[in-house]
């Protein structure tokens, strides 16, 4: 029996299952790398979306630019708006109606937020009702639509032990040490606390 010839024969199939096996590698790799940019197009969208409808054209371009995107088209019509946002090499498209009442409190996605680093640090997060720190304030779209918080004074060191894990994010530490906000998507990583 000859084993150095059987061996030459079955190194070539294994070679060409191999260069093969790669080529599928690459192409799911691409093809969920084009459905995360799509995901994450349309992310930036819906929230262009619903800070147009609630607080105008300037609301939706800084949302969008918050998610990684650009505002390449915005209309409204009364109380409709509709935008095309573009992540990447993605594009999508929403719409948002503006309803008669502006969010009061913190919207879903930033209670949960609160929730999370309430469960995190075993107590609740205490809220305020007026920004911390002294001076102007930037100009905050995100606390009109619900997104952004300011916490105790007292518990901001505490909070930061947790923020990023939790999805709260500090924009201005220096200006307002005690506002936070709702991170950017999670497929983005959000932003420093």
């Amino acid at each position: 029996m000859d084993v150095g010839g059987q061996r030459g024969q079955v190194l070539p199939l294994v070679a060409v299952m191999v260069v093969l096996g790669g080529l599928v590698s690459l192409g799911l790799g691409h093809l969920g790398g084009a459905a995360l940019a799509r995901a994450r197009a349309a992310t930036a969208a819906d929230a262009a979306a619903l800070a147009g409808a609630a607080a105008g054209q300037g609301a939706a371009r800084e949302l969008a630019r918050y998610n990684d995107g650009t505002l390449v088209d915005y209309e409204q019509d009364g109380a409709d708006t509709e935008v095309v946002v573009e992540v990447g090499d993605a594009t999508a498209r929403a719409r948002a109606r503006r309803s008669g009442e502006r969010p009061s409190g913190p919207a879903p996605g930033l209670r949960a937020a609160l929730a999370r680093a309430g469960q995190l640090l075993g107590t609740s997060v205490p809220l305020t009702a007026a920004a911390g720190g002294a001076g102007p304030q930037p100009a905050s779209p995100r606390r009109a639509l619900g997104m952004a918080v300011d916490v105790a004074p007292g518990f901001v060191d505490r909070l930061l032990t947790v923020a990023a894990q939790a999805g709260l994010c500090r924009p201005y530490p220096r200006a307002l040490p005690t506002h936070f906000e709702l991170c950017a998507g999670t497929a983005t990583g959000g932003g420093v606390p």
